[in-house]
Order: C-alpha cells, then structure tokens, then sequence
C-alpha cells in the first residue's frame, strides 16, 4: 500500500494523518522532537516525508542531498527506534531524496536511515546497532584501510585529546601492551565515542577472525537482565567472554546497579586473562564515579586512564574548517565566511558535537535553501540556539562547571564536609542538575557520593529560596548556567 508524498507532509502540519502508518510516523516524529527540542526539530526533521510503504519498510523522503546524509548519521537510531514503539511490524526506514518536482528519487530509496545487521552483518558496530548481537565478518583490505583513515583521520588532534588519540590509535593496530583495559574519559561529545567506534571499525577488529561487540553499558545492563529473567545467565556469559575486543560505552550508566557491576566485573577479568582487549568510555575518571564498584575502579585503574579535556577556540575552529572540507568534497557551492566560523567557534564553547551541530543547522537554514550566510545571519541563528529551553547537560557537566566556579576540587565537591564554602556550591550543582537534565531525583543523588533523592529535593528547595532574597548567590548560579546553557541537548 503506498503514502503519497503530500499525505506524508500532513502529519507535520498538524491535519488529520490519512494512513495508519502516517499517523505512527508523526507519532515516532513527536517522540523524537522531545528528545532532540523544537530546533533540531524543525531543521532536521520537519523537512521530512513519508512518501511510501510496504511490508518490510517505510520510505521517507528528505528536501536535499545534505538533510538525507545529515539525518541518516546523527538521528537514524532515533528515528528507528521511535519509529519501532509504534509500529507492530518493526519494518526499517529507508531515506530517499526528493527531486525538484516533489517526488522521492529512486536511486537512493536503497540507503535506510538505520541499517539492519543483515544486511550489513560484517560490521561489528552496526551488528550492534540493530539489535546488541554478536558477530564477525570479513572486509576487503581497500574497505578496511578507508574505514580505517576515516574512522581517525576524521578526529581533529590537539593538546587536549593528543594522548587518548596516540592510544586509540595503537589499540586499533594490536598494540594493547600496558593498554589494558583502556578507559577514555571526558564531558559529552568530545570525541570519546568516536574514539570507540574507530578502535571497532580498524582493519585488524573488523577481520573475520576477531569476535568484537560495542554497546553502552546500559545495553550491557539490559542484555544481562534479560538473561537473567530467562535464566540464560550461561549463554550470555559464554559469548561475551568469548570476545576478542569488548567496546563498552558510557560506563557511568552501571553506577548504583550492584547485580550488573559484579557480572561486569568478572567479565573484564576474564577477558584480560584471556588475552582480549576491553576498551571503555565514561564522563570521568572510574574513581570518580559515585556507586561504581571499588573492584571496578581498582581494575581499570590498573590498566589506562586517559582524559580528553574540553576542546579550546583553536581546536573547535580547526573542527569547522575540516567540517566544511568535508562537505565541499560532497556538495557544490558549500562555503562559510571566516568571520562566521570564528564567531562559531567563539561563542560555541561546550563541545565539538554541539560545535558541528550549530555548523549544519546554519548551513540548512541558510546555504542549502539558497539564502546567505552572513555575519548577522549567524548571529540571529546563534541567539536562537542558545535561548533553546530543551538544552540540557549532563551531570558530570554540571559538576565540573560548579567546582571550577567556586576553585573546589571533585572530591571536595562530592564529599561529606558540611562547611559553608562546600555546602553551598554542592547543593548549586543539585539544583542545576534537577533544571537541566532530565536525570531522576535519585540518579542525581546517587551522582553525589550516594545521597538520596531527599537530598536532592532539600538542596533544590534551599538554592530556589536563597535565589529569590540573595543577590551575591543567584549572580553565581545565573553565571554558571549561562556557561552551561549552550550544551547539547
């Protein structure tokens, strides 16, 4: 059964959706909108159409050649996985671009927005995507080694992430001597990731030989779970340990799960003794993971620490200049002032994925509809950005932010000192964590050396009051909030 194109476009506008699959695309589209904000949103997503459907999968059709390649990247898991809440069938979406008459062209209905492990089974990251499975495959040596030089050539080096890049790199060669395990640590969209999926993607982890799965450790938690409740603790054990190379990701999720920790534990164990690689990322460093097993942080400790600091001005223009590289190679015409690039890089100060966010939502909004992109068009698209209400941080964020205000360091910040210049900045933190993440009241607490969600709630209700009659003290936390207010949602 087919969707025209002008039905796909209804379910954005808020008309009456004429097809079932209509009516679950906008509502996969509405969950996705809360997720990402009204923004993104209306840059990305909005634009977007669904024009076609059968038994295995939806066709969506994108307004250009950049919006299809932009969408299938950053928001494909997304889109997928909200698309699958709703829809019985679970059937994929495949992305096409719409030509200049409003049909969806043909020639690229092949790409989906997420691809499926079957259809892409040798890779060992995309396996994952599709449904945390284990698998090995084989690559011709031309693909390897230009999914090698994408994979690290892609990450712009400087100071900040030299040593992280350096291990990476001989990790994705076997060189893992004293590197094991490796833990990459830093705030969000540094660069951390990205790290993880080029060690998984080299030449040597994609071979058909080598046994290799990335997930979060919040897949991790889950898989174990569910291995639990079907009493298949054995299976799940028995592959995992199997690994050649384990990739776990977001490691702070595992914090405060006592079950999942000690599973987790003994499988680092077994895979070190075994000779495998564990490569591991967290928002900071496994001693300063609150509720993180003390034979965890023991062990990784053992092996390699390494942070990646916030990126400077220098790096983040350096990130825009590869960035337009990069797209002029794909689309003609591509080309930013570099007053514009400076003004980016000045005013986007958090992290280069938000840094690469702004880039593409400006050139959407301007260059790709044949509009300029000048100076105070950036400027307007700027302050537009930053007022988003949807923004959010991450705690450890947070966290960081608020000990470097106030000259404290972590440990001060989380300890059990009750004096005033401790105190004060700690429950600062809790507020800002309780507005701006969307983090449970005892996620936030268990964040904070294990306080309980109680803690949280006093210490939001202590900062609210001292706001309104203390001048002094609501200039900090407004100061310290604008600082964070630019970072990714």
């Amino acid at each position: 059964m087919g969707a025209r194109e002008d039905q796909g476009r209804n379910s954005f506008h808020g008309r009456v959706p004429s097809t079932p699959a209509q009516a679950m695309w906008g509502q996969a589209c509405a969950k996705v909108q809360r997720e990402i904000g009204a923004e993104k949103f209306a840059s990305w997503v909005k634009p977007l159409s669904l024009v076609d459907e059968d038994s295995k999968a939806i066709h969506v059709a994108a307004p250009n050649a950049f919006c299809c390649d932009w969408v299938r990247e950053n928001l494909g898991l997304k889109l997928t996985r909200a698309w699958h809440m709703y829809d019985p069938d679970r059937r994929e979406i495949f992305f096409k671009v719409r030509d200049q008459h409003g049909a969806a062209n043909a020639q690229t209905e092949d790409n989906p927005l997420f691809v499926p492990a079957a259809a892409n089974s040798h890779s060992p990251i995309a396996a994952n995507e599709a449904n945390s499975g284990f698998g090995t495959g084989a690559k011709d040596d031309t693909d390897q080694e230009q999914e090698h030089k994408s994979a690290f050539d892609d990450f712009v080096v400087d100071e900040s992430n030299e040593v992280a890049f350096a291990v990476a790199n001989q990790v994705s060669r076997g060189n893992t001597a004293g590197f094991n395990p490796f833990l990459v640590h830093g705030g969000y969209g540094v660069g951390k990731t990205h790290l993880l999926r080029a060690i998984g993607e080299s030449t040597l982890w994609s071979n058909s030989r080598k046994r290799v799965r990335f997930l979060t450790a919040e897949e991790f938690v889950y898989d174990f779970v569910a291995a639990m409740r079907a009493k298949e603790t054995h299976q799940f054990k028995a592959k995992i340990r199997a690994l050649d190379l384990l990739i776990v990701d977001d490691l702070q999720f595992l914090a405060g799960k006592e079950a999942s920790q000690d599973e987790f534990f003994h499988t680092i164990c077994a895979l070190s003794s075994a000779g495998a690689q564990v490569v591991l990322s967290a928002d900071s460093a496994p001693t300063a993971l609150a509720n993180l097993d003390p034979r965890i942080q023991s062990r990784l400790s053992g092996g390699l620490v390494v942070e990646i600091k916030p990126a400077n001005e220098s790096l983040r223009r350096q990130i825009l200049e590869r960035r337009i590289d990069a797209l002029a190679n794909e689309y003609r015409g591509i080309a930013v002032p570099a007053k514009v690039l400076d003004m980016i890089a000045h005013e986007i100060c958090t992290n280069p994925r938000e840094l690469i966010g702004v880039l593409n939502t400006m050139l959407a909004r301007t260059a790709l509809i044949g509009k300029p992109l000048n100076e105070d068009r950036c400027r307007e698209i700027l302050g537009e950005l930053m007022q988003d209400p949807t923004r959010k941080v991450s705690i450890a964020q947070i966290q960081n932010a608020v000990a470097t205000y106030y000259d404290l360091s972590m440990e001060q910040l989380l300890s059990r000192r009750r004096t005033r210049n401790i105190v004060r900045p700690r429950q600062i933190a809790m507020h800002l964590s309780k507005h701006l993440t969307t983090c449970s009241l005892p996620m936030i607490g268990g964040r904070f050396d294990g306080r309980d969600h109680a803690t949280v709630i006093h210490a939001d209700k202590q900062i609210t009051a001292l706001i309104a009659k203390d001048q002094v003290l609501a200039a900090d936390v407004i100061a310290i909030r604008r600082a964070l207010m630019s970072s990714a949602a």
